[in-house]
């Protein structure tokens, strides 16, 4: 089922866990789960501290990707990358 882009944007902009993946040298990309916020139209913003293995990954890759997912059936995510 694909979502046209309105449904995409509020399915984001819905209260979800995502999960962040950043790419890291010489290993598999780092995933974690991070809560954060979106309006429509607007950027994904998250909070980390800047100490952290993943804010110091995004700083060097100078973009992430994000999946949001529901936990129940019927299944639905959306999928986003960008530069930071």
């Amino acid at each position: 089922m694909t979502m046209s882009g309105d449904e995409r944007e509020a399915f984001l902009a819905d209260v979800h866990v995502g999960v962040l993946s950043v790419s890291r040298a010489s290993k598999g990309p780092l995933a974690v789960p991070i809560w954060y916020t979106y309006r429509p139209g607007g950027v994904v913003s998250l909070t980390t501290q800047k100490t952290s293995a993943k804010a110091r990954l995004i700083a060097r890759a100078g973009r992430f990707s994000l999946c949001v997912q529901t936990e129940a059936a019927p299944y639905k995510y959306v999928s986003v990358e960008g530069p930071v």
